[in-house]
């Protein structure tokens, strides 16, 4: 079973590109509202924290985050979705 502080960093990732998705589709009706671009720009912020902060505690969930200089980790650490004893 996943650990809880790994849920609950998966899950604020989850929520935040949640709000960043549905900002986008306001935005895709209301390109003028100013406010709606800037909440955008603070949900962006907050997803990219929370990705950030998962990547650093529990290994990168997309490719683009592994970071290597000497091989090619990306598939060294446990799936997201892979249970942990």
């Amino acid at each position: 079973m996943l650990n809880a502080g790994k849920c609950e960093a998966l899950q604020a990732v989850n929520e935040t590109g949640f709000v960043v998705q549905e900002l986008i589709l306001y935005l895709d009706t209301h390109p003028g509202c100013s406010a709606g671009l800037t909440r955008y720009q603070q949900a962006k912020k907050a997803h990219r924290e929370a990705m950030e902060a998962y990547a650093a505690q529990y290994g990168p969930l997309l490719a683009e985050q592994a970071d290597s200089c000497s091989c090619w980790q990306w598939v060294e650490a446990p799936w997201p979705w892979e249970m942990e004893d």
